[in-house]
């Protein structure tokens, strides 16, 4: 079930308890904080408030222009060499037992696309009329943490301005109902309870209570409802009408692990680790040490640290002096996180030589925080998605470019970020579940076309998945080193995944 998709968010917040009412301690609270801060921006976009805490959100974000035209790719972030790609063309590939369309980017800009296989032809259901389909979204904005999940928001934005530039789904215009959970349960599942008579279907969710004590309790009780979301309470994942990127049961693929094993060799039977000491967060370290040592690893220093701590330079101290680490990983919160974690190791003599493995380091936001020469870092690590911040991974995967440029359109001047990339690609996957859904589009069918979805990968954005799994998990996954300031395919397919190796169950 668990990738380090949410690493940034799912490492810090099994921190909340999923009773109603449960509350947030000072030190999860800024656990919660730091863990958003660096991967997603804090503006929110418009909407009117109604009284039952939803918004009306028919039009989220800032709209394409009158030509519909998206401009292209610009650079966010630190990216690979450029290389060149071809441009308008559209073409239909199969994912599993699924049709689904792959949009390519065209001339000047401009995106064009072909429907799916077998588009309904009528149908009426909650939230659905003849043309246009009323989707929601819920996500933590207010709260301790202002903006804590604005990326999710964000992705509705852009997800919403692409569907309805080509003509809405199937025809269908689409409208967002849109609700802040608050970082509160009871107000999650006030707020889902009051759209779910609204909408559809759940696209994107994000909350740090979604589970069945929560927010997911209305998803439990109302089972004809579709829900497409990233998890972050294991017990929403259980659901038969929930969804996920990253299903199944805990574990974490073996490949990434033997390839380092391999690359580095005796090495990483001297490795080190830092993590957060919170419950769900050694629950998670607990997995990646499993894993890792079954690929013949061995940690000789671990080492739970305060989630409000703020120099592990002690740590590193031990880690090198005392126990001559060789490797060091680690899946920490974020890459502020990360940072400090490698500045404070770098001023350590000890630790000279040391290979940093870290997957959290591909954020945008990582440069920004380090707190020396970035051109001196070299990091390597592992995503489960493609490089979605990275110029030359647009010209090479045009769904990475399609995300880039209408996420730019309707979030001007807001970072590309891990939420809104899932979140766009949740309501890709409903856009492909309602085009495949047979004649008459109702809830019920969408739900039959979604439990049909086998090895989804959003057209290369994401790893393949079945998302209605409850058993497994993926195991495939994309290298990436940082030098010179530069994030890069290493040892990858030009367009694809790494899928050696196999999930591990931790059980």
């Amino acid at each position: 079930m668990q990738l380090h998709r949410v690493v940034a968010v799912a490492m810090a917040v099994g921190l909340v308890g999923t009773a109603c009412g449960a509350r947030v301690s000072r030190d999860e609270r800024s656990a919660a904080a730091n863990a958003i801060l660096s991967s997603s921006g804090s503006g929110t976009t418009g909407g009117t408030q109604a009284t039952d805490g939803t918004t009306d959100t028919s039009s989220l974000g800032q709209q394409p222009g009158s030509d519909g035209n998206a401009s292209g790719p610009t650079t966010n972030g630190t990216t690979g060499n450029s290389q060149p790609t071809t441009s308008g063309q559209t073409s239909t590939t199969t994912h599993g037992n699924q049709s689904t369309t792959t949009t390519k980017p065209g001339k000047n800009g401009q995106q064009t696309t072909t429907a799916g296989a077998s588009c309904p032809t009528s149908g009426k259901d909650v939230g659905l009329t003849s043309n246009s389909i009323v989707l929601g979204g819920v996500a933590d904005i207010s709260g301790p943490v202002s903006g804590l999940f604005a990326g999710a928001k964000q992705g509705l934005a852009a997800f919403q301005a692409y569907a309805n530039s080509q003509g809405g789904i199937c025809g269908h215009q689409v409208q967002i109902q849109f609700g802040d959970s608050g970082t509160n349960c009871s107000q999650n599942q006030n707020v889902t309870e009051g759209l779910v008579n609204k909408v559809f279907a759940f696209v994107g969710n994000f909350s740090l209570y979604d589970g069945t004590g929560c927010g997911g309790k209305v998803i439990k009780d109302n089972p004809t409802v579709p829900d497409i979301s990233v998890a972050i309470d294991p017990s929403l994942s259980t659901l038969k009408n929930h969804y996920d990127f990253a299903p199944g049961v805990p574990g974490y693929g073996t490949g990434m692990f033997a390839y380092y094993a391999k690359k580095f060799g005796t090495k990483v039977q001297r490795a080190g680790t830092i993590t957060e000491n919170i419950p769900s967060v050694l629950a998670k370290q607990k997995v990646f040490v499993h894993t890792a040592e079954s690929q013949g690893w061995k940690f000789v220093y671990q080492n739970a640290a305060s989630p409000t701590s703020s120099n592990f330079t002690s740590n590193f101290q031990q880690a090198c002096g005392r126990d001559h680490i060789q490797v060091f990983f680690t899946e920490t919160v974020n890459a502020q996180y990360a940072a400090t974690m490698l500045a404070n190791e770098r001023s350590v003599a000890a630790c000279k030589g040391v290979i940093n493995v870290m997957g959290i380091a591909y954020d945008s936001a990582l440069l920004g925080f380090y707190q020396g020469n970035p051109d001196d870092l070299i990091v390597y690590g592992w995503t489960p998605n493609a490089l979605f911040f990275n110029a030359d991974e647009a010209k090479n995967i045009p769904e990475v470019a399609l995300f880039q440029q209408w996420f730019r359109r309707t979030n001007p001047g807001q970072p590309l970020n891990l939420y809104a990339m899932y979140v766009w690609s949740a309501g890709r996957l409903m856009q492909q579940a309602i085009e495949n859904a047979g004649p008459t589009l109702t809830r019920k069918t969408a739900l039959a076309s979604l439990d049909r979805v086998k090895n989804f990968d959003e057209n290369g954005l994401l790893i393949p998945s079945t998302p209605s799994s409850k058993t497994t998990g993926g195991h495939c996954y994309l290298l990436f080193e940082l030098r010179h300031s530069t994030f890069s395919r290493v040892d990858d397919p030009a367009t694809g995944f790494r899928c050696d190796g196999r999930f591990l169950p931790l059980n």
